[in-house]
C-alpha cells in the first residue's frame, strides 16, 4: 500500500513538472526572463511594458547619405455601395376570405440611416390569387397581382426608420363567399445598400533642421491602382494643407510623381493627404524622395503633444544593433549621449532630454556601424 502510494505522489510531481515546463515554455520571452532573473533583460524586453512608442525605425547601416527616402504606409481610397441583406422568413403565407384571413407582420432594424442608399424588399412569389399588398410602417409601398416570381420593391427613404414594420396581406375575393385569395412566399429578404466612404486619408513623415537644410530636390513618387472607378474621379494631393495637385484619372494603373517646394516642407512634422471624388483606388508605395547638396548622419523627429507630456513620467531610448565595436554620438535636442560599446542593445533614460512639440534626434557614428532598430517609447 505504501508503494502505490508513493508512485501517486511521485507521479503527480512529475505532472506538476512537465506543466510548469510547458508553461514557462509558452510564457513572453521577456515575462520568462524576469521570472528567472536570467541576467540583463533589457535585450529581450526592449520596453515591452511601454505605454506608447514616439519613435520607431529599422535603419540598416549608419553612414553619411546624400539621398534620404522616406516610405509612407499604403493609403486605401473608396466611396462604393455595398449591400447586405437580412432575411426576413424563409417562407410564409398570407390569406383573405368570407371565414377569415391570414396577414404577416415582420420587422427589421436599419442601423445607418445617414450613409443608406436604397432598401429593397424581395420575395420570390410561389402561388399566388389576387392581390398582394405591401405596407411599411403602415403607409402602402405596392401593391402586387402575380401567379409566381421573383418581387422586388424598393422601400422609400422617406418612411423608413430605425424600427419598422413591414405588413403583407392580400385582397378580398368579394361576393365569392367559396373562395380565397392567397399568396404562398418564400425568400423573403431586406437587401441593405449602403454607400461606404473613405475618400480622405493622411501620412505623416518628419524632417529635421540639418535634412531641410541640405535639400536641394524633393519629389513625392507613387503608385496608383485602381479597383472600381466612378462617373468622375478626380485625385487631388495636399501637403501641409496645400493644394499641390488636382487632376481626373482613369480606372488604371500609372506612377504619379509630384515635385515639392523646400518652402513648403516644415522641419519636423508634415503631412500628406489624398482625396478622391469617386471610384475605389490604393496608393502604393508611397515615398518622399530628398535629394541633399551634403551628405548628413540620419536623423530623426518625433512629437511630444501636451497631453503626452502632462501624462508620461519616464521618456526611454533604446538601440538594437549589430555586432562589434560601436564609438557613437547621439544629439538629443543638443543634449550629448555617448555610446561607447560592443553590446548590441543600448538603452537610456531621456526624460530630462524630452521637451513639448517636437524632439530632434541625430546619429554621428565614429565608424560606419549597424542599427536594427531604435526606439523611443515613454511610460
Amino acid at each position: 500500500m505504501t508503494k502505490r502510494g508513493g508512485s501517486s505522489i511521485a507521479g503527480l510531481v512529475f505532472l506538476i513538472a512537465v506543466f510548469i515546463i510547458i508553461y514557462m515554455l509558452v510564457m513572453p520571452p521577456c515575462d520568462r526572463c524576469r521570472l528567472l532573473e536570467n541576467g540583463d533583460c533589457n535585450n529581450i524586453c526592449d520596453g515591452n511594458d511601454a505605454e506608447g512608442v514616439l519613435l520607431y525605425n529599422e535603419i540598416g547601416e549608419v553612414s553619411l547619405k546624400g539621398e534620404i527616402i522616406h516610405n509612407l504606409d499604403p493609403v486605401n481610397l473608396y466611396i462604393r455601395i455595398e449591400p447586405e441583406d437580412e432575411k426576413l422568413a424563409e417562407a410564409l403565407f398570407t390569406n383573405r376570405g368570407w371565414f377569415g384571413n391570414v396577414d404577416q407582420d415582420l420587422s427589421f432594424e436599419l442601423e445607418d440611416l445617414d450613409n443608406l442608399e436604397e432598401v429593397y424588399f424581395t420575395a420570390k412569389i410561389e402561388e399566388g390569387k389576387g392581390k398582394l399588398f405591401i405596407e411599411l410602417n403602415d403607409r402602402l409601398v405596392d401593391q402586387i397581382e402575380e401567379e409566381s416570381g421573383q418581387i422586388v420593391i424598393s422601400l422609400p427613404s422617406s418612411y423608413l426608420k430605425e424600427k419598422n414594420d413591414l405588413k403583407l396581406y392580400t385582397s378580398s375575393p368579394g361576393f365569392a363567399f367559396w373562395s380565397k385569395n392567397q399568396y404562398n412566399l418564400a425568400n423573403l429578404n431586406i437587401r441593405k445598400e449602403f454607400e461606404r466612404i473613405h475618400y480622405e486619408e493622411s501620412r505623416i513623415f518628419s524632417i529635421s533642421k540639418s535634412e531641410r537644410e541640405a535639400l536641394v530636390e524633393s519629389t513625392l513618387q507613387f503608385s496608383v491602382f485602381c479597383s472600381a472607378a466612378g462617373d468622375l474621379s478626380v485625385l487631388k494631393v495636399y501637403l501641409n494643407d496645400n493644394l499641390l495637385s488636382s487632376e481626373s484619372i482613369a480606372c488604371a494603373s500609372f506612377d504619379k510623381e509630384i515635385d515639392l517646394q523646400r518652402s513648403d516642407l516644415n522641419i519636423g512634422e508634415n503631412k500628406i493627404t489624398f482625396v478622391i471624388d469617386d471610384g475605389t483606388y490604393l496608393l502604393t508605395p508611397i515615398e518622399i524622395n530628398n535629394k541633399l547638396n551634403e551628405e548628413i548622419y540620419p536623423s530623426y523627429v518625433f512629437n511630444v503633444d501636451e497631453d503626452i507630456y502632462d501624462f508620461a513620467e519616464i521618456y526611454s531610448l533604446s538601440l538594437q544593433m549589430g555586432e562589434g565595436k560601436k564609438e557613437v554620438k547621439i544629439l538629443l535636442n543638443n543634449n550629448n549621449i555617448e555610446l561607447d560599446s560592443e553590446s548590441s542593445y543600448f538603452q537610456k533614460d531621456i526624460t530630462s532630454f524630452i521637451k513639448k512639440g517636437n524632439n530632434f534626434l541625430e546619429i554621428i557614428p565614429e565608424e560606419d556601424f549597424e542599427i536594427n532598430s531604435i526606439k523611443v517609447w515613454y511610460e
